[in-house]
């Protein structure tokens, strides 16, 4: 007995060739909606650990800004907050004076000033970025590794180019007010491709730079280089020799001449280069190895 084999329509062969090109489709479609949701911006807060509680605070309140409106040069009223814009259409802004928001430099100014309760770090970008509030200075040499929550992070291939700022959140990234027309946003630090550097306002233990954490007079025996940062190997500036005060101190990297050694940076405003970097302790003249005391013998705090 022959067995009868139901073959289907020449006319279903289209159709199912449809459907399966459509489940391909589909299945293309959730592959690359996963792909975008493993690389999405993830949810504003801190995101890893180490900062100061003030750096913390400032990387919150920078998240409930979430949404407010970039307005170009919004932010720098006599008070920080939103505030209208300018209207510059060669500056990528036509109606920003009909805008209440702010910018980038006003978003890190009011997110500091509502972290700490006073206005600590006004100011356009490159004002920002020169502050002697600054404990701590970072370079694009120096990597993103140090960096730590709380950070203002800058953009722009020199110091006068400085063109953008942001908070540092930890992971790679940060919050920001990014362009007219723009919210403040959650993006990855590496969406910019001319990161230049940071600053850090607040030590790990929580102190300020100047004026709250005073100064301390030190003798220093010879001219120093100073650095932006207790581990940074590019010298920014000079210390010149003679009594010169510091703010505070820093564990680093070790500065040695034979038997002399230390690993204990300060925090200066130079002779010669920006304000707020680093000089080692090396060079002070009263005092031994790893040790950091002012003239007095008062040991220098902790930034």
């Amino acid at each position: 007995m022959t067995t009868r084999v139901d073959l289907l329509p020449r006319r279903a062969l289209p159709v199912l060739r449809l459907a399966a090109f459509v489940a391909v489709l589909a299945s293309f479609a959730v592959f690359f909606a996963g792909a975008q949701q493993a690389h999405a911006a993830p949810a504003c807060g801190v995101l890893s650990s180490g900062a100061a509680p003030q750096a913390n605070s400032a990387v919150n309140a920078a998240c409930s800004l979430i949404g407010t409106p970039y307005s170009w040069g919004g932010g720098h009223g006599s008070q920080p907050g939103p505030s209208y814009g300018i209207c510059d259409a060669s500056n990528g802004a036509p109606n920003d004076c009909h805008v209440k928001g702010l910018d980038c430099s006003g978003m890190v100014r009011y997110a500091y000033d509502l972290a700490v309760g006073t206005d600590v770090i006004n100011g356009v970008t490159t004002t920002q970025w020169n502050s002697s509030r600054a404990v701590a200075r970072f370079y694009r040499g120096d990597g993103t590794g140090p960096l730590l929550p709380g950070d203002l992070v800058f953009f722009g291939n020199t110091p006068s180019t400085i063109h953008h700022v942001a908070i540092y959140l930890g992971q790679g990234y940060i919050a920001e007010a990014p362009y007219s027309g723009g919210y403040v946003q959650v993006a990855a630090l590496s969406s910019h491709g001319d990161y230049y550097g940071a600053i850090r306002l607040y030590g790990p233990g929580g102190n300020p730079g100047p004026p709250g954490g005073g100064r301390y007079w030190v003798d220093t025996f010879a001219n120093a280089s100073v650095y932006g940062s207790p581990t940074s190997t590019n010298s920014t500036g000079t210390l010149y020799q003679g009594t010169n005060y510091v703010f505070c101190k820093a564990w680093g990297r070790e500065i040695r001449n034979g038997s002399s050694f230390n690993h204990w940076w300060l925090k200066t405003d130079p002779d010669v280069g920006p304000a707020g970097q680093w000089v080692s302790a090396y060079y002070l003249s009263k005092w031994g190895n790893d040790e950091a005391k002012d003239n007095n013998g008062t040991v220098i705090p902790d930034c």
